[in-house]
């Protein structure tokens, strides 16, 4: 008799489990949890053709995302696999998705979330020279607020203004402020355009008045979104968590569909979520993917 091994239940387990949500939402299912690096684009097209190849019938994808964020060229990517082989794209968020992972959210037809769940504000990713990826918020910050120093020197303390300016030249490098600049006006021209096209399209009246919505609406709803999402100051941290009341608020206007009220969604969502992650740390692994073909690693 064969001895049984963890992994091989695991493996059954997980696969139950993406089959029980994909029937009860009525679409493929995949599990994304890993930070958004060079080739995560490329694994999930291999993925997402190699699904499609064996099972035509769903035009609807769920996507359990978890992330620390990452590139967003890499965002832009996957999107475009996703929405060149379904119609329709929800995301599902059982814990967070940061930066570069709210940006893919917003690219949904539904964003998914419970009272748990976080979204962050777009604050692009750098490698440092030790290979570590270091929030670009922070990066741009300092330096204005160096550069401020330098300009406007308090009581016209020019001893200061000299150890600023050496610092700044020391510290800072201009193509990396620059690259950091670009990657969030490049998130925020994705959000404008996504969120009109998918998540706003079937938005077709003003929940307070009830007067019809137009597009002009639409786009400026979603300019304002990618504004206050991109603003350093108001978020202050890479990691400042954006809950699902905050928002559905009236300084964002996002609404969200909230799978926590829904007692058979939830137990799965966090039951098919919470196996898949413990069993990613247990085997050391940074990330990984998850679909009806089993288990990827990513990182």
């Amino acid at each position: 008799m064969d001895t049984i091994k963890v992994e091989g239940i695991v493996t059954i387990t997980l696969s139950n489990a993406n089959a029980d949500l994909a029937k009860q939402l009525s679409a493929d299912v995949i599990l994304i949890n890993s930070p958004i690096v060079i080739g995560l684009d490329d694994l999930i097209r291999d993925e997402i053709e190699s699904i499609r190849e064996t099972n035509q019938e769903n035009n609807k994808l769920a996507v359990l995302l978890e992330t620390t964020g990452g590139y967003i060229e890499v965002v832009e990517r996957i999107v475009s696999v996703f929405r060149r082989h379904y119609d329709e794209v929800v995301f599902i968020i059982p814990n967070s998705a940061y930066s570069a992972g709210t940006v893919l959210a917003l690219s949904g037809d539904d964003i998914m979330m419970d009272y748990y769940s976080v979204l962050g504000p777009i604050d692009p990713q750098f490698q440092t020279e030790n290979g570590d990826q270091v929030p670009g918020m922070g990066y741009i910050q300092k330096f204005k607020e160096l550069s401020d120093a330098i300009n406007k020197p308090p009581d016209g303390d020019m001893a200061n203004v000299r150890a600023e300016t050496a610092y700044l030249l020391k510290k800072f490098d201009p193509a990396k402020l620059f690259h950091i600049e670009q990657a969030i006006e490049h998130s925020k021209e994705l959000i404008r355009d996504w969120l009109p096209m998918y998540k706003f399209k079937n938005w077709t009246t003003r929940k307070s008045s009830g007067d019809p919505v137009t597009e002009e609406l639409k786009s400026q709803r979603a300019e304002s979104i990618a504004e206050i999402l991109g603003d350093a100051k108001h978020w202050h941290s890479h990691g400042r968590g954006i809950s699902m009341t905050e928002l559905a608020s009236d300084k964002i206007g996002l609404q969200i569909t909230d799978f926590g009220i829904v007692p058979d969604l939830n137990a799965n969502v966090r039951h098919y979520h919470g196996l898949f992650s413990d069993y990613i740390n247990k085997v050391g692994y940074k990330g990984g993917i998850h679909s009806p073909r089993g288990i990827r690693r990513t990182t």
